[in-house]
């Protein structure tokens, strides 16, 4: 029953509705690219290039005569793939980290915000630069860049709720109890910080595909020529205007993903935020 009445809190908002309608055919979009893309990504039409939206392809063609509406379906699921798999490892090295020091405290609390501090004295996109410049550019070591540079903010959020619930009654009785440290973590702290987690991976998610579609505009995301949306932009950045269909449409897509994101991320904080249900 609480469900359902979350479910039409969150449907009270046609925003909310509509940007999950929209997210929900972008994830269709880059679960089955090969369906929806009108051409190969990589095929090169020697008589179409630079060309401008045309019926035969409805986003132009870039300078190697591709189909622009195929290589962004196709960069969607790159995209979309890479920081879905990097904020999935950022909550689960970031929320192991928060629960572990917020629960324990003492030294142990004190050497993971330290090296927290640290990470957070850096600026994300230098970070995430310093970490594929020194393993190189792939698809598994931007997934474990984008993964470090976002794990500060789930184990620092995580930490603050951890405080918080270690000096609740529900705690403390399981620890007079007898139960273990781990049981206590698990079963009774993780579930009560689940609200809080799925928010900041929701808000996080926007944010780190934008980081994705940084990198690849600066040459260091997945290597050529499979497209993701930022390569798509770095490589039409320099024909912004001759043809600034190759730039324009990806980009546009991005923002309509982190805007869809965003305002889903927004919709459940304020559903899952406590002083809001009634």
């Amino acid at each position: 029953m609480e469900i359902k009445k979350l479910i039409r809190k969150f449907i009270k908002n046609p925003l909310n509705v509509i940007s999950f309608v929209v997210l929900i055919f972008i994830i269709l979009i880059a679960l089955f690219p090969s369906v929806f893309a009108p051409y190969d990504p990589l095929e090169m039409d020697v008589n179409a290039f630079m060309t401008g939206p045309t019926k035969l392809h409805l986003f132009g063609t870039d300078q190697f005569g591709r189909d622009v509406l195929s290589r962004i379906i196709f960069g969607v699921q790159k995209s979309m793939q890479i920081s879905f798999l990097a904020v999935i490892l950022a909550s689960l090295l970031g929320t192991s980290l928060g629960l572990i020091g917020g629960y324990f405290g003492t030294w142990v609390d004190q050497i993971i915000m330290r090296v927290i501090d640290a990470m957070f004295a850096f600026p994300a996109i230098i970070l995430a630069l310093f970490i594929i410049a020194l393993f190189g550019a792939s698809v598994q070591n931007l997934i474990i860049a984008i993964g470090v540079v976002y794990t500060p903010i789930f184990a620092r959020t995580i930490r603050g709720s951890t405080i918080s619930l270690k000096k609740q009654l529900f705690v403390v009785a399981g620890k007079a109890l007898g139960k273990r440290n781990a049981n206590i973590i698990i079963k009774d702290v993780l579930p009560n910080v689940f609200s809080i987690l799925i928010v900041t991976f929701t808000t996080n998610f926007s944010t780190a595909l934008l980081s994705e579609a940084t990198l690849g505009f600066l040459g260091l995301g997945v290597p050529p020529p499979d497209p993701t949306l930022g390569g798509m932009i770095g490589n039409g950045s320099d024909y912004l205007l001759s043809a600034p269909w190759v730039a324009l449409f990806p980009g546009m897509i991005i923002a309509i993903i982190v805007l869809s994101i965003n305002i889903i991320g927004d919709g459940l904080r304020d559903t899952l935020d406590p002083r809001n249900i009634t």
